[in-house]
């Protein structure tokens, strides 16, 4: 089977009328197997706002009280998801909607800041039989970030689940679509990053890399170390998108294995 192409989709990255549409419309015009992971943070938030409950984030995670996770799975695995191959369906393509639950396609552990963040789970493991059968009869999956351990349901960060399942699939690339133009470092984008040079970032205080992109980072990196040839983050352009950030120089910021390109020392400047 060829090697697929991860699509992680920010919820604020398709948040303008019309831009599912368009996606789906990529996704139809790439002509090879895709994958489509995706949370929806800012409807789960409209969601709990319009339910009276607080909405509360550390290090860019949600805070999933009983209460918010049924908020979480049924926005996540119902109409987000369904939605979105709803759309997919009307681009040509033949979707079908699954959960991390689902197959049990991810383990999960609890959190190790479980009892500060609540029922999020963070992936320990990923069992990509039921995506190579879907890929190989010719479905386009598309995954929603709510998992289950022990029977019961847990929040995962669905940038996690993307790397996690973009380094199991071994992908030609993690496509993450997101609400800003990559990763900057004080006032300038960089346009590539060794998976080293993440871990340094992510090490250092001094790095000043904050809430959301701490887990994309770190997803990002954790898919090219377990066989993703590439990540990509990068935001959301209109029609075209998804070509402009597989091409050689997109305009975003591309995390690569260490041996891509010579490194400048960690820490220094980076292009």
């Amino acid at each position: 089977m060829t090697r697929p192409i991860v699509v992680k989709l920010g919820g604020d990255a398709l948040k303008e009328p019309g831009t599912e549409r368009e996606l789906a419309r990529d996704v139809s015009g790439l002509g090879m197997p895709v994958v489509l992971v995706h949370g929806g943070g800012g409807e789960v938030t409209a969601w709990c706002e319009r339910l009276g409950l607080d909405a509360r984030f550390e290090d860019g995670l949600r805070v999933t009280g009983g209460e918010t996770l049924d908020v979480v799975a049924a926005v996540l695995a119902g109409l987000v998801n369904q939605r979105m191959v709803a759309r997919l369906r009307e681009a040509g393509l033949d979707a079908v909607g699954v959960s991390a639950v689902s197959g049990g396609l991810a383990v999960l552990a609890p959190h190790p800041d479980a009892e500060r963040l609540g029922a999020v789970g963070t992936v320990t493991a990923v069992r990509p039989s039921l995506l190579h059968a879907l890929l190989d009869a010719g479905f386009v999956p598309v995954v929603s970030s709510l998992g289950a351990r022990e029977g019961a349901l847990l929040n995962v960060n669905a940038d996690e689940l993307a790397g996690a399942l973009a380094g199991a699939l071994s992908a030609r690339a993690l496509l993450m679509l997101t609400d800003v133009p990559g990763v900057s470092l004080g006032s300038a984008r960089v346009s590539r990053l060794a998976v080293a040079e993440v871990s340094h970032l992510l090490a250092s205080p001094q790095s000043r890399i904050r809430g959301g992109m701490i887990p994309k980072l770190a997803a990002a990196s954790h898919a090219v170390r377990q066989g993703c040839a590439r990540t990509v983050i990068g935001s959301w352009s209109g029609p075209g998108t998804l070509d402009r950030l597989l091409g050689a120089n997109p305009d975003a910021t591309s995390i690569l294995p260490d041996d891509a390109f010579p490194m400048t020392p960690v820490g220094g400047p980076a292009s």
